[in-house]
């Protein structure tokens, strides 16, 4: 499949980068303090000032920001943590990784956690509760801390921007971050934690640090490298600026496609928020399946995508609305170096295969 994506006229997905990340990783090569130096350092700086958090840890990968999260409020073997129906595995999977379990809480229609859901889920045995800004639209972080349980807030898809409710990766318990290459914030491969309490960071610091400690499964390695961190930092410092070309973008598929939306009734767009950061930029389909659109934007060289793959076990709780976004919902290439005749190709593809 990668082969195929590097020959589809526009990709879905497209690093943006330049000279400053280059050179920064280059400089963090030369410099010969490859790990843990002062790179993670001022990253972590850089986090905890954009987020207004009094901590930030770098770690390995979102997922560890998660994993190490959750150890550091205290879930361990035979609690629960509440996770969307709709989203990436790596949420059931930190759980899993401490013994935990993955309890699924359907969604709302912007694909965001439902706290109405995780009422109705929500027992004695609950320990956390993870929320992601799905695809950039911020979370209801208030309505679901009202609920008791710790709250992680996931901001691979949404950080840094001031919405209502405060600033994205200021608004729970702690934020996890991944700096994974198709991120918002972009590095390769990282991810962070952000919180404003002592205890939580001090066990993040603690535990992503592989020791000669005693034998434990959960310990494991999860340092982030001074590459990567250089390379973060640059997309911290340019993240206003991609903010705003992800919401340009954003604002031209709205403008282009609402005339077919509303004649074909074919797909609904997403509804418009202009105090979101549009990671992507996702449609509902209302007849076809994503999976037949997907393949037929391929065929025409554009690189659409189901976005989230349904990882769920069979015979679970009912998510009616998760089970319509898993079979509906197409992600359209969203990047700031998207230009407006690659977009203009995508509304052609669009609407030849929902038309």
């Amino acid at each position: 499949m990668s082969g195929t994506a590097e020959r589809l006229a526009v990709p879905h997905n497209r690093l943006t980068f330049g000279e400053a990340e280059a050179r920064a990783a280059a400089e963090a090569v030369a410099s010969g303090q490859w790990s843990g130096g002062p790179r993670v350092q001022a990253l972590e700086r850089g986090l905890s000032g954009r987020a207004g958090r009094a901590h930030a840890i770098g770690v390995a990968s979102g997922l560890a920001a998660l994993r190490l999260g959750l150890k550091a409020l205290g879930v361990a073997r035979g609690d629960e943590v509440i996770v969307p129906a709709y989203s990436c595995v790596a949420l059931a999977n930190a759980p899993l990784a401490l013994g935990a379990s993955p309890i699924v809480a359907d969604v709302a229609d912007d694909w965001n956690l439902d706290p109405r859901a995780v009422a109705a889920v929500r027992t004695s045995r609950t320990r956390a509760v993870i929320a992601v800004n799905t695809f950039g639209v911020p979370a209801d972080l208030a309505s679901l801390r009202r609920l008791g349980a710790p709250v992680i807030e996931d901001c691979a898809h949404g950080f840094g921007l001031a919405v209502t409710d405060g600033v994205l990766g200021g608004r729970g318990d702690l934020a996890a971050l991944s700096f994974h290459a198709t991120k918002l914030l972009g590095a390769g491969e990282g991810g962070a934690v952000v919180t404003d309490r002592a205890d939580v960071a001090e066990v993040v610091r603690a535990w992503r640090d592989y020791g000669d400690e005693p034998p434990d499964g959960t310990r494991l390695n999860d340092k982030l490298s001074d590459v990567h961190a250089a390379i973060a930092a640059c997309q911290l410092e340019r993240l206003d600026e991609m903010i705003a070309a992800r919401q340009a973008r954003a604002r031209r598929y709205q403008t282009r496609l609402s005339p077919a939306a509303q004649r074909t009734r074919a797909f609904r767009l997403p509804t418009w928020v202009a105090s979101r950061v549009w990671y992507r930029y996702a449609i509902e389909l209302s007849d076809r399946t994503a999976v037949e659109v997907v393949e037929g934007m391929r065929r025409l060289g554009i690189g659409a995508a189901r976005p989230v793959t349904d990882w769920r076990p069979a015979g679970g709780a009912a998510c009616p609305v998760a089970d319509r976004a898993y079979a509906r919902v197409v992600s359209l290439p969203l990047y700031p170096t998207l230009s407006e005749d690659e977009q203009e190709r995508v509304c052609e593809a669009l609407e030849a295969c929902t038309g």
